[in-house]
């Protein structure tokens, strides 16, 4: 794989990671039945960023198999924020599908603010 092709692939997964909330995944706490939707989506974004890319066809088999979890995550999600962020739940789920991940960072903006006050962190 040449370097180009090497760089983008990093930038690629570095993107899926950022779609995902800015929550920590470790353990999260919250009465809000989102708080641990909220760290699966950051965990399915770490699994990308972990993956070795030296092998286009193994990076390619879970960036697939992150985005289609991701997706599935998302959807739950949307069931249980406010009303008010679902819009932006669903960017989200769009800029995954079409893989356009600084899309799904922009919609994230509001989920991560309502992330830092329903749920907390360890």
């Amino acid at each position: 794989m040449g370097r180009v092709a090497v760089a983008g692939v990093v930038v690629l997964a570095a993107a899926l990671a950022s779609c995902s909330s800015g929550t920590s995944a470790a353990k999260v706490f919250g009465s809000a039945p989102a708080c641990p939707l909220l760290a699966q989506l950051a965990l399915t974004g770490r699994t990308v960023e972990n993956t070795d890319v030296s092998d286009p066809a193994v990076f390619e088999a879970t960036l697939h198999d992150a985005i289609t979890k991701y997706v599935q995550t998302a959807k739950q999600l949307r069931g249980v924020v406010p009303a008010s962020l679902r819009p932006d739940v669903d960017r989200m789920v769009t800029a995954a599908q079409q893989r356009h991940f600084s899309d799904g960072d922009d919609a994230r903006a509001a989920i991560d603010g309502y992330a830092r006050t329903a749920c907390k962190t360890t």
